[in-house]
């Protein structure tokens, strides 16, 4: 049989689950934030995802692998690819994109809430906060270091430790803000603050 005919239904296939995927993940976050974490269950993921229990088993064997794919679906959207797309650019260029993003992200109303989320329930669901850290701040450090690794020669940067200035580049980014919001003492950051906030961070890494 040609290839081409072969092929052709697995990539529907793989196709329909990415998008069914996409729709748990989706429904998973709707769930999360209305009842947390503890109050979250599969069957009411499922009914929101309008999918069967075992469809969601089959891509997420438990409650705390779906609420990692959460994270790591919002972590994806800052990230990993992005930044090896970008690595034909100049650094400042890069980073200036990959900051404006994360602080989108970061700063996001759906973001903020989770994060509120994860430190309610943390106590109770000890594994909660290593995987919201692990598939959350953990993957964009580990992201951007990457990225540093691989320009550390760059005369424009100025990049001892590539792990240690991707910490303090995200640092930079989040500050004391990014508690204030958690707080509720202050809004998200405006478009100017947000600038002002990815200029900074920039300034520490470049040369």
């Amino acid at each position: 049989m040609p290839k081409s005919l072969t092929e052709a239904p697995l990539s529907r296939r793989a196709s329909r689950a990415g998008a069914k995927r996409r729709d748990i993940l989706r429904a998973a976050k709707a769930v999360f934030l209305k009842s947390g974490f503890g109050g979250a269950t599969m069957d009411a993921v499922a009914e929101c995802a309008s999918a069967s229990k075992m469809t969601v088993y089959r891509h997420f064997r438990d409650k705390e692998a779906l609420f990692a794919g959460v994270i790591t679906e919002l972590c994806e959207q800052i990230g990993g690819d992005d930044l090896n797309a970008l690595r034909q650019r100049v650094p400042r260029d890069a980073l200036r994109e990959f900051g404006r993003k994360t602080m989108s992200i970061l700063f996001a109303a759906e973001t903020i809430e989770l994060h509120r989320m994860v430190i309610a329930e943390c106590q109770r669901f000890p594994k909660l906060g290593r995987f919201f850290y692990q598939s959350g701040p953990e993957a964009s450090i580990d992201a951007l270091a990457r990225y540093f690794s691989a320009n550390k020669g760059h005369p424009a940067l100025k990049v001892g430790n590539p792990r240690r200035s991707a910490e303090e580049f995200l640092e930079l980014l989040r500050g004391y803000a990014h508690l204030r919001v958690l707080l509720g003492l202050q809004r998200a950051p405006s478009p100017r603050e947000i600038s002002q906030r990815v200029d900074a961070a920039i300034g520490h890494v470049m040369a």
